[in-house]
């Protein structure tokens, strides 16, 4: 083998040797069509931009920095889209029974709303603490099934794009909602209020500028605060049920005392019983 053979081989061996970046950067053009079918794709924190027309059917698309939609379509089908940044349609997002899930991936520590969006499932999560912005006005509504979930001391800021403005987050009747760990402000809950009773039952934060968050249950005063029931196992439960029985026991036998101790006395018919009356 020649010099320059070796030499081509140990840069081949090299190369082969040392992990490559995994990063995609995928663009469908205006006349352009793609089909995701079933696939698998991790993106490597690449993005994913739509100007064509593309469909998910039954894919997993994970690890995407970002998802734009700019003037084309995008159905999602049953898949899901796993992003850790922002997520923007200017064209017709189609979210079918599919679930968008915005993370922490790709050190995404912000993640951008733009465009009114319809989610069947929407769900963002975070361990390290994140914050996401909704757009001023514009309904991010939830079909089916919306998770909000920070993390202790790591909480999930919920906010809008200008302070003292409210998002929109618009969750259909009957649908299901997971909160906790968040910290919420400058939104609007449309629709269904989203997280009934104390931000302590979800050990979230009130952040000021809520409208139909953290409302008060069982008919309260609008933005009154609900005061939780305390969490009782199913020892401490029968105990009190035992208290209460004891307790209804000694009441009902006070009240058969206190009846008795009314009735008015008969007097007997004794031959020789004299009154207080005197004998001349």
């Amino acid at each position: 083998m020649t010099r320059s053979a070796r030499r081509i081989a140990m840069v081949l061996a090299v190369l082969l040797a040392t992990p490559l970046a995994a990063r995609a950067d995928v663009s469908v053009g205006a006349g352009s069509t793609l089909h995701f079918a079933d696939a698998k794709v991790d993106f490597g924190c690449g993005r994913l931009g739509v100007n064509g027309t593309a469909d998910a059917t039954a894919a997993t698309l994970s690890d995407l920095a970002s998802f734009s939609l700019v003037g084309g379509t995008f159905a999602l089908g049953s898949g899901t889209l796993s992003l850790g940044g922002d997520f923007s349609n200017a064209g017709a997002f189609a979210a079918d029974t599919g679930t968008v899930a915005v993370g922490d991936a790709c050190a995404g520590g912000s993640s951008i709303f733009n465009g009114a969006n319809t989610f069947y499932a929407l769900s963002i999560a975070t361990s390290a603490g994140k914050q996401v912005i909704f757009p001023v006005g514009l309904a991010q509504s939830v079909e089916h099934a919306l998770i909000l979930q920070g993390a202790p001391g790591r909480l999930l800021r919920i906010t809008s794009a200008s302070a003292g403005r409210q998002g929109v987050l618009a969750l259909a009747a009957g649908a299901t909602q997971t909160v906790a760990y968040v910290d919420a402000r400058d939104n609007l809950a449309s629709v269904t209020p989203i997280a009934p009773g104390a931000p302590s039952l979800y050990q979230s934060i009130d952040g000021g500028d809520l409208t139909h968050w953290f409302d008060a249950v069982g008919g309260g005063a609008a933005g009154g605060t609900a005061v939780p029931a305390p969490l009782l196992g199913r020892c401490a439960l029968l105990l009190l049920a035992a208290l209460l029985a004891a307790s209804d026991a000694r009441r009902r036998i006070a009240q058969a005392a206190t009846n008795r101790d009314r009735r008015p006395q008969r007097r007997s018919a004794d031959p020789l019983d004299i009154d207080d009356r005197k004998i001349p």
